[in-house]
């Protein structure tokens, strides 16, 4: 299940704040209007749209920010499922 608007607004201000991954406006707004529909397609796009490859460019960032997103998704799923 997709994020809402506003669910992926937050996780990646989330995913800036304390993760360092904070994408430029244009990517974030790329996101925004097409979210990824799962949480490793998701963690996986905002990595290629920070310039880094997956899990070898830092794998414990690749580790806590994919544990961070699939909270998100999950949270989510919750809510409206």
């Amino acid at each position: 299940m997709m994020l809402s608007l506003q669910g992926t607004g937050f996780l990646l201000s989330e995913l800036c704040t304390r993760h360092g991954l904070c994408l430029p406006p244009e990517a974030r707004r790329h996101l925004l209007e097409q979210a990824p529909p799962d949480a490793e397609s998701f963690t996986a796009a905002v990595f290629a749209a920070e310039g880094l490859e997956r899990a070898p460019s830092d794998p414990d960032v690749y580790r806590d920010a994919l544990a961070l997103v699939r909270q998100a998704f999950a949270d989510h799923a919750r809510a409206h499922g």
